[in-house]
């Protein structure tokens, strides 16, 4: 029986908290070895990609695809499979799978990095869809009194400023260039999309956290190799996937201010000193096991919220003529 969970059903079942919930359990079953995570494949389309991205977490695996057309938009689907028995158990509208996944990785990413700090101040670059989630999950987590908040369009950060600061109850103040966003805020987030560095790695304050979750694509930039030189360590939530995605990371590894040994994985991050004037950066380029995390959520919270329509067999199961062989053990 397969379940079908549109971008409603999702975001009626998964508040802030599943969210967060999901992103915890994803490092913590990677740390522990039940996870499986193989390289995103970019098929180019006459009008942009479509990319597949699968996974394993714990009990269940699945696929993400996603199909980008210029001048359209995007459209995400994600299929999740109970590997006991290969069932289709659900497909979900991905949109809101992202978008919360992303936001809440992050929010476990600067904890980490902040090793029990609370920031009051935050600096953010950027006021589209992922600026937005950003802000709502870390000052959920975070006692933020104040915001400083930029992007190129002046009406526009206004316009997010006033809305931001009504909704969430806190001080959003817009501000005319990066460095003024970021300048004496211990917590920055970075959420934009350009193809070069949008602040200058010399304005982020000593000992800053920085989220930087804009650059994932190799002709994206987002931080230049200042920034990353003031850094001793940079965590990120995949290191071969930011290996090959993030042109903020590619672009510092040529330039010889960071090497591959100082990226190190969220599921593998300790809090051992650092300098304490270095920053403290994060990169993010998303997984399928953070998808395939949150989609167990929802398929949990499915159960006991009535959503989600069944959708019958879905695939049929071809029998197997052999005898099932034991598992082997993984390397």
């Amino acid at each position: 029986m397969t379940l079908h969970f549109t971008a409603h059903d999702v975001r009626a079942l998964v508040t802030g908290d599943v969210a967060l919930a999901a992103a915890r359990d994803a490092v913590q079953a990677e740390a522990e070895g039940e996870t499986l995570a193989v390289a995103r494949t970019d098929m180019p389309t006459p009008r942009g990609f479509l990319r597949v991205m699968p996974g394993r977490f714990r009990g269940i695996g699945g696929m993400k695809t996603m199909s980008m057309t210029r001048g359209v938009g995007n459209r995400y689907l994600l299929t999740v499979y109970d590997l006991t028995d290969g069932d289709v158990l659900a497909i979900l509208d991905a949109d809101q799978i992202t978008r919360l996944r992303t936001a809440a990785t992050t929010t476990i990413a600067a904890e980490l990095l902040l090793a029990g700090a609370e920031p009051v101040r935050l600096g953010l670059l950027g006021t589209g869809f992922e600026a937005t989630g950003h802000l709502r999950s870390l000052a959920k987590r975070f006692p933020l009194a104040e915001v400083s908040v930029y992007s190129r369009d002046a009406g526009r950060r206004d316009r997010f400023a006033g809305a931001q600061s009504e909704s969430l109850g806190i001080e959003v103040v817009p501000v005319d260039s990066p460095e003024a966003a970021v300048a004496g805020t211990e917590l920055v987030c970075l959420a934009t999309k350009n193809n070069r560095p949008v602040v200058d790695g010399a304005a982020f304050a000593p000992g800053a956290v920085v989220l930087s979750i804009g650059s994932t694509r190799p002709d994206l930039r987002e931080l230049d190799e200042r920034a990353f030189a003031r850094a001793s360590r940079v965590l990120v939530d995949s290191v071969p996937g930011v290996l090959a995605e993030s042109g903020d990371v590619r672009a510092a590894l040529d330039a010889g201010v960071l090497q591959q040994q100082q990226i190190v994985p969220m599921a593998a991050w300790t809090t051992a000193p650092d300098d304490p004037t270095g920053l403290r950066i994060f990169k993010s380029v998303g997984t399928a096991l953070q998808d395939l995390a949150l989609a167990a959520a929802v398929i949990e919270a499915a159960s006991a919220g009535g959503r989600g329509r069944e959708l019958g067999e879905l695939a049929a199961l071809k029998p197997s003529e052999a005898p099932p062989r034991p598992a082997r053990a993984e390397a």
